[in-house]
């Protein structure tokens, strides 16, 4: 029997080698979010937040979720992306999906980043000692679709675009959350992103024009916005370790308890899309 011709057998082997590749690709999506109690109590219980420090905003059809914000002091101290707070005088820290605590910006950005205060907290993230290292893998859990969500990502190396600035290739997402990695992802912006510890290595600023590479500051502008605005996270703080295997988990729990939660404007001076468009220029 004679065998295939080479222009058979090239073609077919190419085939192979490319099907082999997609089934070895690390890809790892989160199930999809849990469901929330349906009244404004028993979430303020579940947040562990003081019930009466909540304000629910006022009615805006237009109302969009501009980013999250996370938890570094249970004395009401959060951190985000500059941009997320960016042309509001009365920013809100949603810390259930129909209550919030509305939030003072303290001093001015830096290195892109901004700290809130308010008059009550959520339990902290702990800071990292460390930033991660390339291929680390890292995990944010956040509101990325103006809605409730978490990725996965590996750290790639530093990208002459985007200097002083730390790279992520995503890897997993939670279910439903769209239909391709990488897509739509409009309110990424302060998004904390965590080591597989839990612990606090950086801040999303946004989704790259290439999809599926996501940019953010990094933990030593982290650190510089903290000290900065003159406040310290809270000694003893706990993360709670991250897998592949149970992130989307880890989230729910972060949002549900208040540690990120959305942030919105309750007094815009510009339009709500503009402003989502404007985020990490």
């Amino acid at each position: 029997m004679r065998p295939p011709p080479p222009i058979v057998i090239f073609p077919l082997a190419t085939a192979l080698v490319a099907v082999l590749a997609l089934s070895l690709r690390s890809h790892h999506d989160a199930p999809a979010v849990a469901p929330l109690p349906p009244n404004a109590q028993a979430l303020a219980d579940l947040t562990q937040i003081d019930f009466l420090a909540l304000r629910t905003p006022p009615r805006d059809p237009l109302r969009l979720v501009r980013g999250a914000a996370a938890s570094v002091s249970d004395r009401g101290i959060w951190i985000t992306e500059a941009g997320v707070v960016a042309g509001c005088r009365a920013p809100m820290v949603m810390a259930t999906p129909i209550r919030g605590l509305p939030a003072r910006v303290v001093g001015a950005p830096v290195d892109g980043l901004v700290v809130l205060t308010t008059t009550a907290g959520a339990p902290p993230l702990p800071l990292g000692e460390q930033g991660l290292a390339p291929t680390d893998r890292a995990f944010t859990p956040g509101f990325p679709r103006q809605a409730p969500g978490e990725l996965t990502a590996k750290k790639l190396g530093p990208a002459a675009e985007y200097p002083g600035r730390d790279i992520y290739a995503e890897t997993g997402r939670t279910d439903g959350l769209g239909d391709a990695v990488g897509s739509g992802l409009m309110s990424i912006a302060g998004t904390p992103v965590l080591d597989e510890a839990g612990r606090l290595v950086g801040v999303t600023v946004k989704e790259a024009p290439r999809r599926g590479i996501i940019i953010a500051r990094s933990l030593a502008s982290l650190k510089r916005a903290l000290t900065a605005a003159h406040v310290r996270p809270s000694p003893g703080a706990e993360g709670r370790p991250v897998t592949v295997d149970n992130y989307g988990i880890v989230a729910d729990t972060l949002r549900l308890n208040g540690t990120v939660s959305a942030v919105v404007c309750t007094d815009r001076t510009d339009s709500p899309l503009s402003a989502l468009r404007g985020i990490g220029r």
